[in-house]
């Protein structure tokens, strides 16, 4: 039996597909990163920061989508891994954020484990199918999940 039938009708739904897509894939990131000592979530935060040098706590929670206390933990996480360091910011209510020589390498690494997990979790579509899911995944965002339809004739 295909396991959205167990579902009946909601096995239909995509987001109910999506979903349970998502659960296996990143279960399977999570432990291609288990070696890094990084989870999924630390590893982005990481590769934000790389990206954004300087950024602030506040900045980094609502690029990840996470609340302050939870932004505070995964700071506090990543600098005891020595992957980042806390520098004066802005003023003196905020902390800049920058990678470490140690941070540094460790992105490298989340970026070469990420892509290999892409590689293998994606192996059953081919390069056009995998190039299609990316576009419409990105169509999706775009739109939010409560937002305004889009026009099916009109690409964005």
């Amino acid at each position: 039996m295909e396991e959205t039938a167990a579902f009946g009708v909601l096995g239909q739904r995509l987001g109910l597909q999506l979903h349970s897509t998502d659960v296996r894939i990143m279960a399977g990131l999570a432990a291609r990163l288990t070696p890094l000592n990084v989870t999924p979530a630390r590893a982005t935060a990481i590769v934000y920061i790389a990206l954004n040098a300087g950024c602030d706590q506040v900045t980094l929670g609502r690029a990840l989508g996470i609340n302050r206390a939870s932004t505070m933990k995964a700071v506090d996480e990543l600098e005891a891994l020595g992957a980042i360091e806390r520098r004066p910011g802005r003023d003196r209510r905020t902390n800049a954020l920058h990678l470490t020589a140690a941070g540094e390498t460790l992105r490298v690494r989340i970026e070469e484990a990420t892509l290999e997990h892409d590689r293998d979790a994606f192996a059953a579509l081919t390069e056009v199918e995998r190039a299609e899911f990316g576009r419409l995944l990105a169509k999706l965002r775009r739109v939010g999940a409560d937002g305004p339809a889009l026009d099916a004739n009109k690409e964005p």
